[in-house]
């Protein structure tokens, strides 16, 4: 199979009929040098299901592939990280299971990774086509049952510590997680229309929106 990066750089690598796509990939990042590495066909078909066979996905000698590098980003909670690429299909976490660190449950609901954002002991994840997924601690946001059906369309996540901020792409904005901390925007809902932007401190969120104005909710004594 012949793969090679948007720069030029080429390599031809040989693998077994028997194969799959994940085996071609890691191949590649070893050849390439790269960490996280997008194999698309010359058809413009991705290469997302490492499980596919070669066969399956469609794939013969003299194929030719392009290698498109990812960059790696980071997100953290207050006691784990999260690695991912934008686009990717996969989120590598560590650190305290209960704080972020285990995304077992929902691990095969991560593809397209937009975003990650975290609280305290939580992870919010935007996924290709604006649905959210969320796992760690359900008093800190990672249960978003309650909001789920509100959860289309998204752009943005911001974070208190305890709590999320999400931003629709008609600009208007669901919240949920501690409602003492921002989960709570029930008083100031209506006028959280063509939102342009939510920044946040540890327990309070402010929206700025279209017309230049300001929206804040959450704990008065930090900006709320």
């Amino acid at each position: 199979l012949n793969v090679a990066l948007p720069s030029g750089k080429r390599k031809v690598l040989e693998v077994a009929e028997s194969s799959k796509v994940g085996d071609l990939k890691f191949l590649a990042q070893q050849q390439f040098q790269q960490g996280f590495l997008r194999l698309i066909t010359a058809e413009g078909h991705v290469l997302s299901d490492l499980e596919e066979s070669l066969h399956t996905a469609g794939l013969q000698d003299e194929d030719h592939l392009t290698a498109v590098v990812q960059h790696a980003k980071l997100a953290a909670t207050g006691k784990a990280f999260a690695l991912w690429c934008f686009g990717g299909d996969k989120v590598v976490t560590w650190g305290s299971p209960q704080g972020g660190g285990d995304k077992s449950p929902i691990q095969q609901e991560l593809k397209g990774v937009q975003q990650i954002q975290g609280t305290w002991h939580a992870f919010a994840t935007i996924l290709e086509g604006g649905s959210v997924v969320t796992w760690g601690q359900p008093d800190y946001g990672g249960n978003s049952s309650k909001v789920q059906d509100q959860l289309k369309n998204i752009r943005q996540i911001q974070a208190t510590s305890n709590a999320f901020a999400a931003i629709t792409t008609d600009g208007s904005v669901v919240t949920w997680g501690d409602p003492h901390w921002g989960g709570d925007s029930s008083a100031v809902q209506s006028r959280l229309r063509k939102v342009r932007d939510v920044q946040a401190t540890d327990r309070a969120f402010a929206a700025i929106l279209s017309d230049g104005s300001v929206v804040t909710w959450g704990n008065p004594d930090y900006g709320g």
